[in-house]
């Protein structure tokens, strides 16, 4: 039985706490830190009590305090309202409150340009309330990180990502995204009513992403088992579990915003970044489809075009992560497996050259090929464990068959959202090659071990292969809208 089966609410902290403390190897562990989770369709009306409430606990005056607004220069409004302009009326009839807008015409990196303005901004600020997406609230985290945790209100206006709710930004590093520690936010106000109200593909954008926790827990185990990754643990994976159902029966009317559909995947997504938080590593749900989407959008930062949203290309992405897996594991019935160790000056040019199209200075490459070339040592040194695990790989083939759902299932949970399934769908300048582009070298671009680079290492990962795998997830798209 699952061990969070009795906790039915997932701002229902305090249960959860008590759950987590009682799970095995629980002291492996990082402490969920949010102290409030408010989910509810007039959740932003809360802002000035949740900022008061914060003060009290920092110990700040609450007459006159400090209050810091980040957003970007996205018009959010809520039922036909300019929500930012209530929210800062509401703060500035109780507090001294400022603004910081980044960002320039809708568009914002977490750069280092926009982490150093919030940064230096958040000085002498008492407490700190973002409003807006999943960028403006790693931004937000990691400014206050850096002014010795000042107190963090995020309101939350979409679902479209799950990084409202854990404990890590992801960031710009010489134009490669990275996931950096932060920290947990204080509060955050999921707002409904306005999620509602979002255009319906950031929230199809957020089904997308939901769709890596039935994929990226099947690489978090395998590069356990190969002795990568010393950090998988089984109640994070429960956690997701309880709470995530059946998605292609709770995701119909998504797209239209409709009440039910729009709380649970709220919830769903809240429940997801607290999971990675606990994990201490977004291994746990990032794996396969969510380095796809990190090389679109390092493909689209280089080449000046509009970067898509983060979890229609997770959703996308994981019909690709599941059909690998799939090819995988049928390879794995009626072939004798044998992988490859090699050193880096055999590998070093392959990884260094496949960011060349997004990037000619090399910048790129070699930041990847910094992290790369730490998986790669890993991998070498593992190679005992490596050569036993596929040795026995009966003992683990039915364990992961049961884990990772076909592209199939997949695909219908897409089509019942309303979501994007097929790549061109995405944007107009992800083309095929583009496509193909990130799917082979995904699997270059950062120290995680996934099936792709099991594949790899085995060499099933040639052109035809790489072929093979792209027309299963498109086939399975095309099926599920047929």
């Amino acid at each position: 039985m699952n061990s969070f089966a009795s906790i039915t609410d997932p701002t229902d902290l305090s249960g959860l706490r008590a759950v987590i403390a009682n799970s095995p190897g629980a002291q492996t562990l990082v402490h969920l830190g949010i102290r409030r989770l408010e989910i509810s369709p007039l959740a932003a009306d809360s802002a000035v009590e949740a900022v008061e409430a914060e003060l009290v606990i920092a110990g700040h005056p609450r007459d006159g305090a400090k209050v810091l607004i980040i957003v970007d220069s996205t018009m959010i409004r809520r039922a036909g309202q300019d929500l930012k302009a209530e929210i800062h009326r509401q703060l500035a009839a109780r507090f001294d409150v400022d603004v910081l807008v980044l960002g320039n015409d809708a568009h914002l990196l977490a750069d280092d340009n926009s982490l150093d303005s919030a940064t230096k901004a958040v000085h002498n600020i008492d407490c700190v309330v973002t409003i807006g997406s999943g960028t403006i609230t790693d931004i937000g985290k990691v400014a206050t990180h850096r002014n010795s945790g000042t107190p963090l209100v995020v309101i939350q206006t979409s679902a479209s990502v799950d990084g409202f709710t854990d404990n890590v930004s992801v960031v710009l590093k010489n134009g490669v995204k990275r996931t950096i520690p932060s920290r947990w936010p204080d509060v955050v106000l999921a707002d409904t009513d306005t999620i509602a109200d979002a255009p319906p593909a950031m929230n199809t954008a957020g089904f997308g992403e939901v769709l890596s926790l039935y994929t990226a827990p099947a690489d978090w185990q395998l590069a356990s088992l190969c002795g990568l990754d010393l950090t998988f643990h089984t109640t994070p994976r429960d956690l997701l579990l309880a709470f995530a159902g059946d998605p292609s029966k709770w995701a119909l009317g998504l797209s239209g915003g409709h009440d039910a559909a729009i709380q649970q995947l709220t919830r769903v997504l809240a429940i997801r970044g607290m999971g990675t938080g606990v994990a201490g590593t977004t291994a746990c749900l990032s794996g396969v489809e969510h380095v796809v989407s990190h090389m679109l959008d390092m493909y689209s930062g280089s080449h000046s075009l509009p970067t898509g949203l983060h979890g229609a290309q997770v959703g996308v992405a994981s019909l690709v992560a599941a059909a690998a897996w799939h090819m995988f594991l049928d390879r794995m019935e009626t072939q004798q497996p044998e992988a490859a160790f090699p050193g880096d000056p055999d590998v070093e040019v392959k990884v260094r050259s496949a960011f060349d199209w997004c990037d000619p200075s090399g910048a790129t490459g070699a930041e990847c090929w910094r992290d790369y070339q730490e998986k790669l040592a890993g991998w070498r040194s593992n190679s005992r464990q490596v050569t036993s695990v596929l040795a026995n790989w009966t003992d683990h083939a039915e364990g992961f068959r049961a884990l990772v759902p076909t592209p199939d299932t997949l695909a219908r949970g897409l089509n019942a959202a309303g979501a994007t399934a097929l790549p061109h769908q995405l944007s107009d300048w992800i083309t095929p090659q583009v496509w193909k582009w990130a799917v082979s070298n995904c699997h270059f671009m950062r120290n995680r071990l996934t099936v792709i680079d099991l594949l790899f290492f085995m060499g099933w990962w040639t052109d035809d292969d790489i072929d093979l795998v792209i027309e299963d997830a498109a086939r399975a798209a095309q099926a599920a809208s047929a």
